[in-house]
């Protein structure tokens, strides 16, 4: 069978399923499914969409995109330390971790 579409027709869709959520689960392809030309669902994974809620909440705390964005800034500076470096600075060893 000819690959689908990622956008689609309500009636194409309804034919095809099946098909639809075989590549959605196998494949994490998303389909745009339409009606009259105009885009009316999303078909996609649940695991996609749990990424995309939890990126909509981070991004919806602006003190966390905040630590985010100097974090980031701190790491192009060399501003960082080894995992190594931060355990023996903390007093942790590698079997407290397990």
């Amino acid at each position: 069978m000819k690959a689908l579409d990622s956008t689609i027709s309500a009636s194409k869709a309804r034919s095809n399923f099946y098909e639809i959520l075989d590549e959605v689960s196998k494949k994490l392809k998303r389909f745009v499914i339409t009606r009259r030309g105009s885009a009316q669902a999303v078909v996609m994974h649940p695991e996609e969409v749990d990424a995309w809620e939890e990126t909509m909440e981070i991004m919806a705390n602006k003190k966390l995109v905040r630590d985010i964005l100097r974090g980031e800034k701190d790491r192009r500076e060399g501003k960082v330390i080894s995992e190594k470096e931060l355990l023996k600075e903390l007093g942790i060893s590698q079997k407290d971790l397990k």
